[in-house]
This record gives C-alpha cells, structure tokens and sequence, in this order.
C-alpha cells in the first residue's frame, strides 16, 4: 500500500521516474508526496498508527510540485523521532538501514554569539507543514543573543483585501515595514500563506525588497530559517535567497526553486504570479553563474549545513516555484539530503564562503 499525499493547493498528478520493488510495496512504509504543503498529513498518518516510525519509511518523490521539499521536512521529522526513512530515487542505494551520512558540522559557540540583542519578528506562527522546523525560544536567546517577538498575522491581514498586482504587493511590504518599527525589529518571518485566503496577494515582494534593504526577511513563518539568514548577514552581508530542493541527482547537481529573492542577486528578472496559488507578484529571476555557499541552521542549533556549490544555470518551468536555479555540489551532499538533511528550506548566498561559516 502507498500512501498518497496530495495539497488542494495543487492539481498536478503523480508522475514517478521508476518504480519501487515489491517488497518495499508490500511494507505498507511506502509514502508518495505528490505536492508540497502536505507535511502535517503524514504526521496524521504516524498519529492514526497507519505509519510506524519503528520501522523503515520510503518516501517516493514526483520531482514536481514541491514533491521534493515536502519529502525532507518529512524525513527530518522522521530523523527528529528517532526513526529511520529514505527519500527513494533511482539512483541511490535503497538501504535505509545504513548510518546517517551527513556532511553538517557542530556549530561552535563563536559562530552563534552576537555581539548585540537582537528582536527577530515572527509574524504569524510558522506554516503548519514545518513539522521538522520548530525552535525552543529560550534556547535562541540563550544561544545567539536573539528575542524572538511574536506578532499577531491580524497585523497584516487587517489590511484587508488588496490590489491584486504590484500596488497590492507593495501595500503588504510597507506594513511589514510598520511593523518592523513599531516593534524594534531587525528581522522577520512571515506566515505568507495566509495572506493569499485573507489579501489575496502575496509576500513575496515585501519579503524581497526587505532583503535588499539588508533586513533578513523568511518565508512561511520558518525560523530556523530566519536564523540562518542573521548568521549569513554577520558572517558575510550576503543578500540571501530562501530555496526549496526541488531536485537532486546523486552526483551533487540540485535543483533550488523559491518564489522570493533579493532582486540585487540577479542578473535579470521579471514579475509574475505565485506558485501554489496563481495569484499576487511573485519573483522569476536569473541568477548569475558562479560561485555560492549553500547554508542551512538547525533549529536547536546544533547542526550547521555550509557548503561551497557552484551555479550552473538558471531556468524555467511552469510546475515550480518561480525562480529556478541548478546548482553543482558534491556526492556527499545529495547524500545528505536523501539521508538526513536539515528540514526543507536552505539559504543560498553568493561567493565560497564555507570555511567562515567552519571556523572554530
């Protein structure tokens, strides 16, 4: 038996690029992830017994859809739960029975202290499918100096439905603005999916432009993400893009999509509609090639993902999250993601940087 997991968001059907052997089929382990925001669904399935994390879980990709960014939050809960699962593709090896291979490091103290109390806004709580995402906010303070200050997403939402295009998008960025004075914040994440059921436009412009002015700026309310963003800021003042993993070969070569970037990190771009919903301004930009670091922090912060990759080339499909870009990596971090990654969302900045982010 599989289980199917599929968002309304979404109307793509499952097209798998193989087939799984018998007797994973008949384990009634077998997880198919048809689109993303399906991540709560499964924690469903653990709760109604229908899923034992005792035993091995194969969770089967579509390589659309956010399929893929879906499949890690989920193996990163399964991994948080003491289980062990596989995010199956054709050209790994099928045994989930193997160690975890992870080419994350322990943070050191150094590199969390800030010199300076910072206030990070969560505007919202995170999205309800960052199953594998979640932060102890007193460990932040105690950990990196940071006081996370919750805000009621009302703050956005009383704004009420606005302008479907650019005027609309530009309405939501200057009242995060607002917000961002009224309580003394040096950076935010916001619960985005929400707007597009109550202002019907997106976040994606706002949460650019903020980025560009220097102010970390995440999507979905995800906060481990937000912190990574302050720990790029501090080591490197890189503008930082917030990518989903939307395909992964063995050799390292990954596919990153997102529907927000900063717009200085690109070489050309143009606006078009959201993802999942097809509606709002979101972002298609090209990126130039070169060199980037892929970073990610976990969100009891200790593990620290940050690796030196190479862009190789930007593109476009209609089935992905607008701004889609190849990057070259290594063996050893496809290995990562397939095994053990850190939760679904990464940070991509532009310039080799690993070794800060390594240094004891």
């Amino acid at each position: 038996m599989i289980h199917l997991l599929s968002s309304s968001l979404h109307h793509e059907e499952l097209s798998l690029p193989f087939q799984l052997p018998e007797a994973f089929l008949q384990s009634n382990q077998v997880v198919a992830v048809l689109t993303g925001g399906t991540e709560n669904r499964f924690v469903e399935l653990v709760n109604e017994g229908l899923i034992d994390l005792r035993k091995p879980v194969y969770i089967m990709v579509s390589g659309q859809s956010n399929s893929l960014a879906a499949s890690l939050e989920i193996l990163s809960y399964i991994r948080q739960h003491n289980g062990i699962g596989k995010v199956m593709d054709k050209g790994q090896s099928n045994d989930v029975q193997s160690a975890k291979e992870s080419v994350t490091g322990v943070p050191s103290e150094a590199l969390l202290e800030s010199d300076k109390p910072l206030r990070l806004g969560v505007i919202g709580s995170p999205s309800d499918w960052l199953i594998a995402s979640k932060v102890d906010y007193a460990d932040v303070l105690k950990n990196m100096n940071i006081t996370l200050v919750d805000v009621p997403i009302e703050e956005v939402t009383s704004l009420g439905e606005v302008d479907p295009g650019m005027a609309g998008a530009e309405a939501i960025y200057l009242r995060l603005k607002e917000i961002i004075q009224r309580y003394d914040l040096q950076g935010v994440t916001l619960r985005c999916f929400d707007l597009l059921t109550t202002v019907k436009n997106t976040g994606c412009i706002a949460l650019s432009k903020l980025n560009d002015e220097g102010i970390p700026a995440a999507c979905e309310g995800d906060i481990p993400t937000l912190l990574t963003m302050m720990l790029c800021k501090r080591l490197t003042n890189e503008p930082c893009f917030q990518v989903n993993p939307a395909r992964i070969q063995p050799d390292g070569l990954m596919l990153f999509a997102h529907c927000t970037l900063p717009l200085r990190m690109t070489e050309k771009h143009e606006y078009t509609t959201h993802f999942e919903s097809g509606i709002g301004v979101a972002i298609h930009g090209d990126l130039p090639t070169g060199d980037y670091t892929l970073v990610k922090l976990s969100g009891d912060m200790t593990r620290l993902l940050a690796e030196d990759v190479t862009l190789t080339r930007s593109q476009f499909e209609p089935n992905l999250c607008r701004t889609q870009v190849w990057i070259q990596s290594t063996p050893a971090v496809s290995t990562y993601f397939f095994n053990d990654p850190i939760a679904n969302h990464h940070i991509l900045i532009r310039g080799h940087h690993a070794t800060q982010f390594k240094k004891e």
